[in-house]
């Protein structure tokens, strides 16, 4: 008998109640590296750049679309002399040569094993175990097959996407479990992996959807937050319950037990 999704996210609430300090903490470590990771590299590539102009340019129009609100037919000339005033992307990545495609590269080396370290420590609690910052570490050790998950459920969910938003999201809740499968076992190839995130997942899609979804408000409630503080706050806490409430899931499927107690020796 399997959970339901309110009983999961009891447990993971529990688990951060015990161990709020600790695992905040490596949240917070977690959420800031990621962020600074891609802000230098949008930063040095351009990206930045470009957001900051076609956000500029946007609002140097606010008045008049204000204006133009009752007229439909003046709306539709100043949106579409906004569409022709935006800069080309060359602009902004020209003379750069090779430093987007190379930084992209080595984001992805950072990103996923970051990630996947941070699901070693989220899982490892999951488990009632303890867990410390240098756990966010343990992805590097395994960067190659972390990379090839990443990269093999990218282009997965961007073929499904192609055809219908559905199928893209059945691909990604298939193999969303993969890197959880290779950190309990780390022999395994990246595409064992996957094949046996979609064997796990088999008639199990639609609780996963469920208990993602059940956290609908608190993602606006993260993003409302942001706006306000423009810091994350919220996401400290929101991140690890997530990850806390899908770890239980995986538990469930596998039928973790937890290793028996070493016999205490008079």
């Amino acid at each position: 008998m399997f959970s339901n999704s309110r009983e999961m996210k009891l447990r993971a609430r529990s688990r951060l109640r015990q161990r709020m300090f600790p695992i905040l903490l490596v949240a917070a470590v977690y959420i800031v590296a990621d962020y600074l990771i891609n802000y230098f590299s949008n930063e040095l590539s351009g990206v930045n750049a470009y957001v900051r102009a076609v956000n500029d340019l946007v609002n140097s129009y606010t008045g008049q679309v204000r204006e133009a609100m009752n007229d439909p037919e003046k709306l539709q000339a100043i949106l579409n002399q906004i569409y022709a005033s935006i800069p080309p992307v060359t602009e902004f990545f020209a003379g750069r040569g090779a430093m987007g495609p190379l930084l992209s590269v080595l984001v992805t080396l950072i990103s996923l094993p970051l990630a996947a370290g941070y699901t070693h420590h989220i899982l490892t609690e999951s488990r009632q175990k303890d867990t410390s910052v240098g756990y966010l570490m343990h992805g590097f050790k395994i960067t190659f097959k972390t990379v090839a998950i990443g990269l093999l459920t990218g282009l997965a969910v961007a073929v499904g996407s192609v055809f219908l938003v559905i199928p893209g999201l059945i691909f990604s809740l298939m193999f969303s479990l993969s890197v959880m499968v290779l950190l309990d076992d780390p022999d395994k190839g990246a595409v064992a992996c996957m094949k046996e995130s979609a064997r796990l997942m088999r008639g199990h899609k639609w609780r996963l959807f469920k208990l993602y979804f059940s956290f609908f408000f608190w993602f606006i409630a993260a993003n409302l937050v942001s706006s306000l503080l423009g810091a994350p706050l919220l996401n400290i806490y929101l991140t690890p319950y997530i990850n806390l409430s899908v770890a239980n899931f995986y538990n469930e499927l596998i039928h973790y037990q937890p290793e028996p107690a070493e016999p205490i020796e008079f």
